[in-house]
């Protein structure tokens, strides 16, 4: 479902809802199981559930700083016609550049 939703280019994808209104500790490894596949949020069917599904689907300050440098050390590769490196002992290219753009525009950092 999410890759049809990231083919049609549909900003912001959200994953369904956790219905076990009391079990805040299962609801937050739904939510961070959604947020590692992909999903920028999850709606909500209890108000109890907001600060929780908020704090896993909001990057941290770290999270936010990585997105900026990785962009800066694949912008600086693409100067010198490299397309993909290795980044913080992982190989990124444009693609994760451009989704790290994305997380740095929907969070105020661009």
């Amino acid at each position: 479902m999410l890759l049809d939703v990231r083919a049609a280019g549909a900003p912001y994808p959200v994953t369904g809802l956790w219905t076990h209104l009391a079990d805040l500790a299962g609801l937050r490894a739904f939510a961070e199981q959604n947020r590692a596949l992909g999903y920028d949020g999850m709606m909500a069917i209890h108000p109890a559930h907001i600060p929780v599904i908020n704090e896993v689907f909001t990057p941290t300050s770290e999270e936010l700083d990585r997105c900026a440098r990785l962009v800066a050390a694949v912008e600086s590769a693409q100067r010198t016609g490299t397309g993909a490196l290795t980044f913080e002992g992982q190989m990124v290219d444009e693609a994760m550049a451009a989704t790290a753009r994305a997380v740095l525009t929907r969070h105020g950092h661009s």
